[in-house]
C-alpha cells in the first residue's frame, strides 16, 4: 500500500511541475517584468494562491487512482501491483497530455481575448465543423503550437514511464507475506500515512481550511490584471466557464411568454404599457419595443449637470428603523438627514439579492445571473453607463469588496464603465484601512468616495457604490463602539431569529452602517461636493433571516429605504410632498434622467418619482403584490408590470438573436 501511495505522490509532483511550467510560460508571454518588479510585495500571496489552485487540480486527478488503489489492495491479489502500475502509466499519461493541450489552448485564447477561457470559448462550438477547423488553423498557429506541444509532451511521457518502469518489468509473482509478518509499528505508521493522505485530499479538494472554499475571488491578489491572471490554472477556468454556461439563462420564445403573462398579442401588451401610443408597423417588432422601452431626454434642465452617486447599501432594511427607541439607537443621527432631504419609505427592491439587484440597476436584464452569462462580454444598449457617457459623464463602480466577486469587474467593463475601484485600490490609496473577509470596511469606502467627489474633474462623475460590511460573517472594526441594546429588545415578536448572538450580529451590522453613513453625510454636506452632487442611497435588498414577515406588515418583506439628496440649486419645495409615493429600484434612473441627461436616450423601466405634474397613482412598485395601501390600484399595477416584463423579455430575446 505504502509503495502505491508513494507512486501516486510522485505522479502528483509531475503534474505540479507541468502546471508550474505552464504558469512560467504564461508569465513570460503576458506579464511585463515592470509589473512584477513593481508588485514584489504581493508575490508571496500570489505563489500561495496559485499553489492552492494547482493542488486542487491534483487532488481531483488523484481521486480515481486512489479509489482503485484502495480497492485492489484490499483484494490482496498477487497481480494488483502490476495492474495498478499499468493503470497509472496510462492514466497519468492521458492526464498530462490533456493538461498540456488545454493549457496551450488557454494561452492561445488569452493571446486573442486577453482573458482565460470563459463563456466565449464555447461559442466556437456553435460554428460548423469546417468553419471551426478553419478558424483554429488560421488564428491559432497550430503548426508551431503542435511542435512546441510535442517537445514538451514527449519528455513528460518518458518521465511517467520511467516512474513505473520497475513495476512494469517485474513478473507476476506471489509476494511474500510481508503484510502478515509486518510489525505492529509498521501497521501504525501505514495507518498514519493513509490518514494524512486522506486529510490532504479533503483539504486540497476544498482548496481551503477557512470559512470559504477556493473561489474566483482568490485570484485577485493585486490591482494588476496580468498578475491576477497568473493565479488560476486552465482547469479551474474551464470548469468555471462550463458551470456558467450550464447555469446561463434560457431565452423563451414569444408564444410561451404571451401565455405566461396572459396576453393575446404583443400589441395588446404595448397598448397597456404605452397607452396605445406605440404600434407594431410592418412586423418590425424590435423597433416598436425600442420606442416603448426607451425614453429620450431632449434637453433636461437648464441648470448645470450635477455629479450622480448611487449607493446600494448591503441589506439596508426599511423596517429596522421602526425599532428606534430611547435605549435602542437605530438611526445614529440619520433622522436629521432624512428630514432635511427626501426619504421614501414606500420603496421596494426589485430583486431580493445583491447580484440580482446590481444586475437590474446596471443593465435591467430580465434574465437571472447576467454576470455569469455570455451577455457580460457584450455591451448592451440598456447599460446604465451609456446615457451618462452620452451626456459627458465619467462612469465608475466602487466597492470595498474584490471586484472579481460574481464577475462584477469583468461585466461592468464590458458595459462601458470607465473605472472599477475595489478593495485593492482602496488598500493602496489608504494603507491604514482595515477590512474583513468580505471587503474593506464601509467607513473607508465612504472616505474614498468623498475624496473622489472633491477631486477636480473636467467631466461630471457618475459613481455607483456597493457597500459590504453589513453582511455575514459580520466582522467589524476592532475599535467599533455602539451603545448596547437592552435585553428586552431581543425578545420582540418581529424577530424570526431567536439566537441572541446571531441576531446581535445582524443588528450590529445595520447599526454600524447607519453610523458610518451618518458620518459620511455630515462630512459630505460640509464639503464642496454637496454643491453639485445628487446622492441616491437605497438598500440592495431587505435584511433577510431575522424578520418574521408573518407577524409584521408584508409590505416590508422587500422594503428598503430610498434617500435622495439634491444640491441647493436643484431643490424644490414641492418635492417634499412626494415622498409617500410607491416606487422601486426601477424608478431610480428615470428620476435622475431629467437632472443629468442632455439629448440622450435611456432604457426606462420606471417613473420619475419627482414628477410634480402627475398624480401619485401613476406610480407602482415592481412588487405589486405588496401594494396593500392602494388595493384599488393593485390590479392595474399588476397588469402594467406584466406588460412591461413581457416586453422587456421579448426585447432582449430579439436583441440577443440579432447579435449572434
Amino acid at each position: 500500500m505504502y509503495k502505491n501511495l508513494n507512486y501516486l505522490i510522485k505522479h502528483s509532483a509531475v503534474i505540479l511541475v507541468i502546471l508550474l511550467f505552464v504558469r512560467i510560460c504564461f508569465a513570460v508571454a503576458f506579464v511585463p517584468m515592470s509589473v512584477i518588479s513593481s508588485n514584489l510585495s504581493v508575490l508571496p500571496r500570489l505563489f500561495f494562491n496559485f499553489l492552492r489552485f494547482d493542488v486542487q487540480v491534483i487532488c481531483y486527478v488523484l481521486l480515481l487512482p486512489t479509489a482503485l488503489t484502495f480497492i485492489l489492495v484490499v483484494l490482496r491479489k498477487p497481480w494488483t501491483d502490476h495492474v495498478l502500475s499499468r493503470f497509472r502509466l496510462i492514466y497519468f499519461s492521458i492526464v498530462s497530455v490533456l493538461l498540456l493541450m488545454i493549457s496551450g489552448i488557454d494561452m492561445g485564447f488569452y493571446a486573442n481575448f486577453n482573458s482565460h477561457i470563459n463563456l466565449t470559448f464555447f461559442d466556437f462550438f456553435n460554428e460548423g465543423p469546417m468553419s471551426l477547423i478553419q478558424t483554429i488553423w488560421e488564428e491559432y498557429h497550430c503548426v508551431y503550437e503542435a511542435i512546441i506541444f510535442l517537445l514538451i509532451a514527449l519528455p513528460v511521457l518518458l518521465l511517467i514511464r520511467r516512474l513505473e518502469s520497475g513495476n512494469l518489468s517485474s513478473r507476476l509473482s506471489v509476494r511474500s507475506s510481508n503484510s502478515r509478518n509486518s510489525s505492529r509499528r509498521n501497521t501504525i505508521n501505514l495507518s498514519i500515512i493513509i490518514l494524512l493522505y486522506i486529510v490532504f485530499l479533503a483539504i486540497g479538494l476544498r482548496g481551503s481550511v477557512w470559512r470559504f472554499p477556493l473561489q474566483i475571488e482568490d485570484t485577485f491578489v493585486s490591482n494588476q490584471k496580468a498578475l491576477n491572471d497568473l493565479v488560476p490554472n486552465t482547469v479551474y477556468m474551464l470548469k468555471k466557464a462550463y458551470k456558467e454556461k450550464r447555469n446561463a439563462f434560457k431565452i423563451e420564445n414569444t408564444t410561451d411568454l404571451l401565455k405566461q403573462y396572459k396576453f393575446k398579442s404583443l400589441q395588446e401588451a404595448l397598448d397597456i404599457y404605452t397607452g396605445g401610443k406605440v404600434r407594431i408597423v410592418k412586423n418590425d417588432t424590435l423597433t416598436a419595443l425600442q420606442h416603448a422601452l426607451f425614453a429620450e431626454v431632449d434637453h433636461g434642465l437648464k441648470q448645470s449637470q450635477p455629479n450622480i452617486v448611487i449607493i446600494y447599501s448591503e441589506s439596508w432594511s426599511n423596517y429596522l428603523f421602526n425599532l428606534q427607541q430611547k435605549d435602542a439607537e437605530m438611526y445614529f443621527g440619520l433622522e436629521r438627514h432624512f428630514k432635511e432631504d427626501l426619504f421614501f419609505r414606500n420603496f421596494q427592491s426589485v430583486q431580493n439579492g445583491t447580484v440580482a439587484s446590481l444586475e437590474n440597476l446596471y443593465v435591467s436584464t430580465p434574465f437571472p445571473r447576467f454576470f455569469a452569462s455570455a451577455y457580460r462580454f457584450k455591451m448592451l444598449p440598456t447599460s446604465i453607463a451609456l446615457p451618462f457617457k452620452a451626456s459627458n459623464y465619467t462612469t465608475m463602480f466602487m466597492s470595498g469588496m474584490d471586484a472579481a466577486w460574481e464577475n462584477c469587474a469583468e461585466a461592468l467593463i464590458h458595459q462601458q464603465f470607465d473605472a472599477i475601484y475595489d478593495k485593492f485600490f482602496l488598500l493602496k490609496d489608504y494603507p491604514h484601512a482595515t477590512y474583513n473577509s468580505i471587503g474593506v470596511y464601509d467607513e473607508y469606502l465612504f472616505q474614498a468616495l468623498l475624496d473622489k467627489l472633491n477631486k477636480p474633474s473636467k467631466k461630471r462623475q457618475m459613481i455607483t457604490v456597493m457597500t459590504t460590511t453589513n453582511h455575514p460573517p459580520f466582522e467589524f472594526p476592532k475599535d467599533l463602539k455602539l451603545p448596547p441594546l437592552p435585553d428586552s429588545f431581543y425578545g420582540k415578536k418581529c424577530f424570526a431569529e431567536h439566537n441572541r448572538k446571531v441576531l446581535d450580529k445582524y443588528l450590529t451590522g445595520f447599526r454600524y452602517y447607519n453610523k458610518a453613513l451618518n458620518d459620511f453625510l455630515n462630512r459630505f454636506k460640509a464639503s464642496a461636493a454637496a454643491k453639485n452632487t445628487i446622492l441616491v442611497i437605497t438598500g440592495d435588498h431587505n435584511v433577510r433571516v431575522i424578520l418574521n414577515h408573518d407577524v409584521i406588515d408584508k409590505r416590508y418583506e422587500h422594503s428598503v429605504p430610498l434617500y435622495v439628496y439634491l444640491p441647493p440649486y436643484l431643490r424644490k419645495e414641492a418635492y417634499n410632498k412626494l415622498t409617500n409615493r410607491w416606487g422601486s429600484h426601477d424608478d431610480i434612473l428615470a428620476t435622475l434622467a431629467p437632472f443629468a441627461f442632455r439629448n440622450t436616450k435611456y432604457f426606462k423601466m420606471g417613473k420619475n418619482l419627482l414628477d410634480t405634474s402627475v398624480s401619485d397613482s401613476t406610480y407602482y412598485s415592481a412588487n405589486v403584490d405588496q401594494i396593500e395601501a392602494i388595493p384599488s390600484y393593485q390590479k392595474k399595477a399588476e397588469r402594467l408590470t406584466a406588460a412591461r416584463n413581457l416586453l422587456r423579455q421579448v426585447y432582449f430575446g430579439l436583441y440577443w438573436r440579432i447579435q449572434q
